[in-house]
């Protein structure tokens, strides 16, 4: 039983958040594309950006605690992430039946992954890559993060129109994101590496909207496997403890 716990605590740190899988090398393949539009990738962001309640506000969120909730045949998985872009930290760590399977740093400029009593450094480009999961909302900042967007045309997500957005890192690595053309939300991200990870039930947080539900289908697991969050704080004060 112990090797899929840490495969589902691997897959749950991927999927944790928009970001979270950032460090793992990708393999895009097309998009099943079904339709092609002129637009601007900078005006899909806007969209998103209006959509989840304006510049002005998620400009303001520097920090977030957010406690996801998942459960694996009977089994309660816990994945509690700390961000805090102001001060360039991050801790993702994944709790099973309450005891710490795997974590990961991110602090003064570098950072580490912790998981099954083992300790690997990330290196420098790998912890470059990953500094968008300081940020609660990373989109405004994508091409300060060194980030070239594409887009794609208009695919089908879970039957909703979606922008397909391209997204280039300076070393290559790449992922796709989809944001409905209706209401301008993000919905799903993908990787051939990661899997998709689906974005759900958006609901408001200090006057702006955050997905409450997480679905990971990823090759690591053997069905989708949902995660709804059970405790979210914007702007949360934190100490260096909570980093260690």
């Amino acid at each position: 039983m112990k090797k899929p716990i840490f495969l589902l605590a691997a897959a749950l740190l991927i999927g944790s958040g928009t970001k979270a899988e950032s460090f793992v090398e990708r393999k895009i393949t097309q998009p099943n594309i079904i339709a092609h539009v002129e637009l601007d990738p900078d005006e899909v962001i806007a969209k998103y950006i209006q959509a989840v309640g304006g510049i002005d506000k998620i400009s303001k969120v520097k920090s977030a605690y957010v406690l996801t909730e998942a459960d694996f045949q009977g089994t309660v998985i816990e994945t509690i992430v700390k961000s805090d872009s102001e001060n360039g930290r991050l801790k993702q760590e994944t709790k099973v039946m309450g005891q710490v399977q795997q974590k990961m740093i991110l602090k003064d400029g570098k950072g580490f992954v912790e998981m099954g009593g083992q300790t690997q450094d990330l290196p420098k480009e790998m912890f470059e890559l990953s500094k968008s999961q300081m940020y609660v909302f990373p989109e405004p900042h994508y091409k300060e993060l060194g980030l070239s967007m594409e887009l794609r045309g208009i695919e089908k997500v879970e039957g909703e129109d979606s922008n397909v957005l391209i997204l280039t890192l300076s070393n290559g690595m790449k992922t796709v994101e989809y944001y409905s053309v209706k209401s301008g939300l993000k919905l799903k991200s993908s990787s051939d590496a990661a899997g998709d990870i689906l974005y759900s039930d958006y609901k408001e947080v200090a006057g702006v909207l955050y997905p409450h539900t997480i679905t990971v289908v990823s090759p690591m697991l053997p069905f989708p496997l949902e995660s709804k969050i059970k405790s979210i704080e914007f702007n949360k004060a934190f100490s260096e403890a909570d980093f260690n």
